[in-house]
């Protein structure tokens, strides 16, 4: 018996690898860290939430139900704005 579904996993980890990758691009304190992470957090649930798709000709793979591309680019539209604003 699993602790986690496998959406969650994969959103956990695609939430710490772009936080992580972000927090090493433009952070400056320990103190970002958690932040750069809550934002690349919100931006994956809102694309696996709303179920944002890409209007591109093929259909790509969504292993667990994970947009895995659209939540990716989210987490770093969001971590870009969070960054700019210099948290």
């Amino acid at each position: 018996m699993s602790l986690l579904a496998p959406a969650a996993v994969l959103l956990l980890l695609l939430t710490t690898a772009s936080a992580g990758l972000a927090h090493t691009l433009w952070g400056r304190h320990w103190l970002q860290l958690p932040v750069f992470w809550l934002t690349a957090c919100v931006g994956c649930l809102l694309a696996y939430g709303f179920s944002l798709h890409l209007p591109l000709p093929l259909e790509l793979p969504t292993p667990a139900g994970v947009p895995i591309l659209e939540a990716v680019l989210l987490a770093w539209l969001l971590l870009g704005v969070v960054a700019r604003i210099r948290v």
